[in-house]
């Protein structure tokens, strides 16, 4: 017979072994235990249920129908997260008896049960045990039946105790997917950071100069995303970035993707501490990006040294202003307008203001700047 869940009980206090010992009497009693037969069962799933609570941190026990040698029998499995039972206490010849528990031990569970077996390692320990039904008894649907209409009638009687175990199974639900949302982050820190790495290789073995320099591109955009994620991860807001890091990362990234030029470009800051959005700051941060890459690119032509400036500046209720501008030799008279170019950079600078309903304003003399005025979030 395959074995039937029935119930199950988180264990991590003390108030859990009062439900714990309810639950196996409820079903003891359904399933027609004789009162000897009903006590030493219930006393030995609340000794494991001290041991999972004492010595495992915390645990869960679960009931089921099941059978020995085709007689149906009561399942009781406790798993808990401690860090397991020294082999020498598993020692046949040795109890196991817990320091506030009612002296059973895991050896006195054993002589009860038709069977047991203990599984215990470092990641914790798992206890399952049977207990035979006594005879004669129905079908095994007959069984299954009046225990769930017995466990039924018990939670009715205490809706707040089945409350509280639902929100106890929705709170580790969430914290599972917390824990999965993590490791899925980590993983993606990893990967982008080795994409950066395997950029910069590219690009020191590189021998053509317009290669090195898509190559310096596309170190910018993708270490810009992965500085982005990195602060995301660090932030104990999850919501919120401070744009002033954000921005610090992606001058440092420019910077050391551009190294090794001739020139002698540097970069100037101009940012108050702004917790914002997220997605507001990375997208500010990838525009700057690409605007730090133009400037490497079209404004020092013929010149050995120059200063980009990125300026963040916010009025209350006036939004926020970013400007990046430098010294370079600003743009001829006849030159076409660059925030109409068809180029990947300037299609993304246009697409990203446009997604945040901002407004792009570029000047070319004296150099060249680029002035975009967010409205003000809510």
């Amino acid at each position: 017979m395959k074995a039937t869940n029935l119930a199950s009980v988180n264990l991590e206090q003390g108030s859990d072994i009062a439900a714990l010992r309810q639950i196996a009497l409820t079903l003891t009693e359904a399933m027609r235990f004789t009162s000897f037969e009903r006590t030493r069962t219930v006393t030995a799933a609340v000794e494991l249920g001290r041991n999972a609570i004492e010595h495992g941190q915390k645990g869960r026990a679960r009931f089921s129908l099941t059978e020995v040698n085709g007689k149906p029998a009561l399942g009781l499995t406790v798993i808990d997260q401690g860090r397991g039972i020294e082999k020498e206490k598993l020692d046949p010849s040795r109890d196991i008896v817990s320091e506030t528990g009612l002296g059973l031990g895991l050896r006195g569970v054993q002589r009860i049960a038709a069977r047991f077996d203990v599984d215990s390692g470092q990641e914790g320990t798992r206890v399952h045990a049977e207990f035979l039904l006594p005879e004669p008894q129905g079908a095994v649907e007959q069984i299954k039946a009046d225990a769930l209409a017995a466990l039924e009638a018990y939670n009715a009687k205490d809706p707040t105790a089945a409350l509280t175990e639902q929100n106890r199974e929705l709170s580790e639900g969430i914290a599972d997917r917390d824990l999965l949302m993590q490791e899925l982050h980590h993983r993606t820190g990893n990967n982008l950071a080795l994409i950066v790495a395997l950029i910069r290789m590219s690009k020191t073995q590189a021998k053509a100069d317009e290669t090195r320099q898509v190559l310096r591109e596309l170190e910018t955009r993708v270490g810009s995303l992965s500085k982005a994620h990195e602060l995301m991860q660090r932030a104990t807001d999850s919501t919120d970035l401070d744009l002033a890091d954000m921005l610090d990362e992606v001058t440092k990234n420019a910077e050391r993707a551009f190294t090794g030029e001739r020139q002698s470009i540097s970069i100037k800051l101009i940012c108050p501490s702004l917790k914002m959005d997220n997605k507001l700051a990375v997208d500010i941060g990838l525009i700057v990006g690409e605007l730090i890459t133009n400037a490497y690119k079209h404004a020092f032509k013929g010149r050995d040294k120059g200063v980009i400036t990125i300026e963040v500046s916010q009025m209350d209720g006036e939004g926020l202003t970013l400007k990046v501008y430098d010294d370079g030799v600003g743009l001829p008279d006849d030159a076409k307008r660059p925030e109409r170019s068809d180029s990947l950079g300037w299609r993304m600078i246009r697409t990203l203001t446009f997604q945040h309903e901002a407004t792009l304003k570029v000047e070319g003399q004296d150099g060249f700047c680029v002035e975009i005025k967010f409205p003000a979030q809510d």
